[in-house]
């Protein structure tokens, strides 16, 4: 799967959302409320999945050593999909959790809801895609579900199985269905191809009339 990532590195997210909808896919993007916490973050990689639910119970003192026996079942070259129960009253990750998760292998966080420690995770270089900031913990207020963990998670309008693709950049996240990731590279490189010939065609002063009776827009 390194091969594919690589492959998809070269790509940008509007591309591989488009491919989905060529293919006839269920759509793959994410609403527009979700947006890199720093400028020039990019995900890629494959899905772990967890959910938060309200919860007004102290935090267990376990729970990190509970939940990293789950975090290791994970694919390889993981992101962490956190969904936050549609609620934006705790954040989802932060400075600690992003290191947690950094020693664990993981190549980024996907929020369906806050985060915090913003200036700390751009330190870390730790590219997270979420809702926004707050300052409040889970304390109190939510709880880590372990029966979520590598379930099946709602992220927006799109639901987030463990193995899926999940591609981020300045444009948003779009998410690639793990039985069409090959599938949906294929087609997004076609139409990139097919955009760059157009451009050269343009830059050669052809007519964009002549070009669209030559090969149509993807």
């Amino acid at each position: 799967m390194e091969s594919i990532l690589n492959e998809y590195s070269r790509l940008y997210t509007c591309a591989v959302s488009d491919a989905i909808d060529e293919l006839g896919f269920e759509p793959g993007f994410i609403d527009a409320g979700i947006r890199p916490m720093w400028p020039g973050a990019r995900l890629l990689g494959f899905a772990g999945t967890m959910k938060m639910t309200p919860s007004d119970e102290p935090l267990d003192r376990n729970i990190i050593a509970r939940l990293v026996k789950f975090l290791r079942k994970t694919p390889k070259f993981p992101i962490m999909c956190v969904d936050m129960s549609n609620l934006m009253i705790a954040a989802g990750l932060g400075q600690s959790t992003s290191r947690i998760l950094m020693k664990l292998g993981f190549r980024g966080g996907l929020v369906d809801g806050p985060i915090r420690d913003l200036a700390q995770v751009i330190d870390l270089k730790f590219p997270i895609f979420a809702r926004g900031t707050i300052s409040s913990s889970i304390r109190g207020r939510m709880a880590i579900d372990l029966e979520s963990v590598m379930k099946p998670i709602q992220c927006g309008e799109r639901k987030i199985k463990t193995g899926d693709l999940i591609f981020g950049d300045i444009n948003g996240v779009v998410i690639v269905k793990s039985e069409n990731i090959e599938t949906v590279l294929e087609k997004a490189k076609e139409m990139i191809s097919t955009d760059k010939w157009w451009f050269e065609q343009l830059e050669k002063g052809r007519k964009p009339e002549d070009i669209e009776k030559e090969k149509p827009l993807p």
